[in-house]
């Protein structure tokens, strides 16, 4: 399924920029610890905040109502400070809401900013829940953004029904999120730049936007989805209509539902638009959507050109449309801080401190606990057995990826470490929370394979001992664990893309037909997997990749082994995303395990790949030398033995009944031992 930009690369969803270095500050105000959403809004506004002291307010996840909390008369709740954020927990379980007794634009939002500025909220839901209306208008606003100017919303999500997302005057940002409503639900003027939001439509025959007198862009959306609540709304609905002198675009949009043919209404509110434009439009299937009968003619009395090529749209990037006169990039402040590792140091969770991090804060349990500048957290009054992850907030107070989760540990205990080494082909599961084992416990490794793996055995210094040949192996705690996994090819040569290593593309399984566990959807610009194979010789192969192509044009990929031979691959349409075709090339492979890396070309799109196969063509015949009085391991009768590191790498190799061991350091080794068409592997020791 296909629906990245082709043109735009923008940070979507924090990804393209980093985080940079922060002064150290605890958060301002959570809310239940530090008082209600009353206090929060007051002790904002007292605060004094600026661009560079901004106070923040992290919301746990909840339901919070604030309809007779902080609502005026009819349950509109305003908040008039500048440089606040307004962070939560989970955009899904931290719920901010209200209700009212009337119906209006202007007298019912959950939440109103008058004229704020540098504004910032993510990970938080804001949801109009009243039913009230008057004749056919319902118009429950979930958040009113009248002036001010530079606005954030990531992941923010907005639930009502007509104009549910009001703006006025000044630029918005929103980095993914989702908005929901009936009827004009993101209405009114200002320059807006959505990236990757999804839109719902939750009624039959309504309108996506309303959009007025926007100063120069409007509403631009960049890589939204458009999705319905009910099937029976699919085709019904229109992409917006004018309010006055509406300015509304619609970019690389993936149309899970779809608008009525014409996509835009024909008459409007006030006065006719002044720009509708749609780009790129995809549907569920990344197939191209049928636009020739979009309208280009609204109100008797204007032509627009409505459905757009690439030049009409390669001005609508986000630079162009926020940047204003002070160059203004609000990705550069969405940006998250990557996750902390931690682990139990006696009575402390540690971490690497991280100079873009401006705190982090602890949750035991998922709960909230506390929040902290030191790059640490004291155990004290938590009870062992509890869990303990870890978010880093950036510069404005966004959290980022949850840490590793700890299990805590008595720390009056002796505690030993537990290292496994990295492998090709598999991993390795524990039944520890982290990297420590108690004095006296057992620990448990169990060997998983990938798809055209198979378990060879253990190495490492805790591997003399357990049964080398066997898995899960049990190790009970008297020092330090070192154990690492050995695989190899289990023969059948076949190797699944999507259990690779990834990078800016997606392990995905919507379109049938494929093999293993789903298959590599890459995205643009640089994208690529790392798959790891199996070569039972040194050699030149025949590399049999299944794929899909379900776009109307041949796409391409590099192919690089480890030792650096590179080739571009051409792969043809193969008319939709859910019919899977082999394309072959030849490649030359190390004996053992390596790995082959695929990768988008010159920033474009690739196919889905789905699986890679080797088939050998020609076998290296080279053979080492080795001296008569080394020491030797000889098995008769036998054709050939061939010896390779816990790794892959071929070490040694006799076309005789012996291969030399000499010389070899302790550990763990694959001995392979081909008689005829029957070849056998087996974990041997070295001590």
């Amino acid at each position: 399924m296909k629906h990245v930009s082709k043109i735009f690369l923008c940070a979507a969803l924090g990804l393209a920029v980093s985080a940079s270095a922060v002064d150290k500050k605890k958060i301002d105000f959570v809310l239940g610890v530090d008082g209600d959403f009353k206090a929060a809004v007051s002790k904002a506004g007292s605060s004094g905040a600026s661009a560079s002291n901004r106070f923040v307010i992290f919301v746990p996840d909840g339901e919070y109502e604030i309809t007779k909390l902080t609502g005026d008369e009819h349950g509109k709740s305003t908040f008039s400070a500048s440089n606040t954020s307004i962070v939560g927990q989970s955009v899904s379980k931290t719920i901010i809401w209200n209700t009212t007794d009337t119906e209006g634009i202007g007298t019912t939002a959950t939440l109103y900013f008058p004229k704020n500025n540098n504004m910032y909220m993510q990970d938080i839901t804001l949801q109009n829940r009243s039913s009230v209306s008057s004749g056919n208008a319902a118009r429950q606003v979930a958040l009113q953004q009248n002036e001010g100017d530079k606005y954030i919303y990531k992941n923010v999500r907005l639930l009502s029904g007509q104009d549910t997302y009001y703006t006025k005057k000044g630029r918005a940002y929103w980095e993914g999120g989702e908005i929901d409503g009936t009827v004009d639900f993101i209405c009114g003027g200002g320059d807006v730049f959505f990236e990757g939001t999804k839109i719902v439509m939750t009624r039959k025959g309504g309108y996506i936007t309303a959009a007025q007198n926007s100063p120069d862009w409007g509403y631009v959306f960049n890589n939204a989805t458009i999705e319905v609540s009910d099937n029976s709304f699919n085709g019904t609905f229109y992409l917006g209509r004018s309010w006055n002198n509406a300015k509304t675009v619609f970019l690389n949009t993936k149309m899970v539902a779809q608008p009525a043919p014409e996509g835009w209404f024909q008459k409007s509110i006030n006065t006719p638009p002044v720009v509708f434009g749609e780009y790129n439009s995809k549907d569920k299937n990344g197939n191209a959507v049928d636009v020739s009968r979009r309208r280009t003619s609204f109100d008797n009395s204007t032509t627009l050109k409505t459905v757009w090529d690439a030049s009409d749209a390669a001005k609508y990037t986000l630079a162009n449309v926020l940047k204003g006169s002070d160059n203004w990039d609000p990705t550069k402040l969405t940006a998250q801080v990557s996750a902390p590792k931690i682990a139990q140091e006696g009575a402390e969770i540690t971490w690497n401190d991280d100079e873009s991090a401006r705190c982090w804060v602890i949750f035991v349990n998922g709960k909230y606990k506390a929040n902290v500048i030191t790059p640490s957290f004291s155990l004290e009054g938590v009870a062992t057995g509890s869990k303990i992850t870890v978010r880093a907030a950036n510069s404005m107070g966004g959290l980022g990826a949850s840490s590793n989760e700890v299990t805590t540990l008595d720390a009056t205990a002796t505690y030993y470490k537990v290292t496994i080494g990295e492998a090709i082909g598999g991993t390795v599961t524990t039944n520890l929370s982290g990297d420590k084992v108690m004095e006296g416990k057992d620990a448990v490794f169990t060997a998983k394979p990938l798809s055209g793996w198979k378990f060879a055995g253990w190495s490492g210094a805790s591997a003399a001992g357990i049964n080398a040949d066997k898995s899960p192996a049990t190790i009970k705690a008297t020092g330090d664990i070192e154990l690492a996994a050995n695989f190899v090819g289990d023969g059948s040569n076949k190797f699944q893309a999507e259990e690779g290593v990834i990078e800016n593309a997606i392990n995905e399984s919507t379109n049938a037909g494929f093999a293993g566990t789903g298959y590599v959807n890459f995205g643009t610009g640089t994208s690529s997997v790392k798959v790891p194979v199996y070569a039972d010789a040194e050699g030149e192969y025949k590399l049999t990749l299944t794929y899909a192509n379900g776009s109307n044009a041949t796409r391409s990929l590099s192919i690089k082994t480890e030792q650096g031979d590179a080739q571009e691959v051409e792969f043809a349409t193969t008319g939709n995303w859910t019919t899977y075709v082999t394309k072959e090339a030849d490649i030359k492979l190390p004996q053992g395990a390596s790995t082959i890396t695929f990768a988008t070309v010159g920033g474009n799109d690739g196919p889905n790949l789905d699986q890679v196969k080797l088939t050998l063509v020609k076998a290296d015949s080279t053979i080492g030398i080795r001296k008569q009085a080394d020491p030797r391991l000889e098995i008769t009768p036998m054709t050939r033995m061939r010896l390779f590191s816990s790794t892959g790498k071929l070490l040694r190799e006799s076309a005789g009944n012996a291969v030399s061991m000499k010389g070899l350091p302790r550990g763990i080794y694959i001995l392979q031992i081909n008689e005829g068409s029957r070849t056998m592997q087996k974990a041997i020791s070295v001590k």
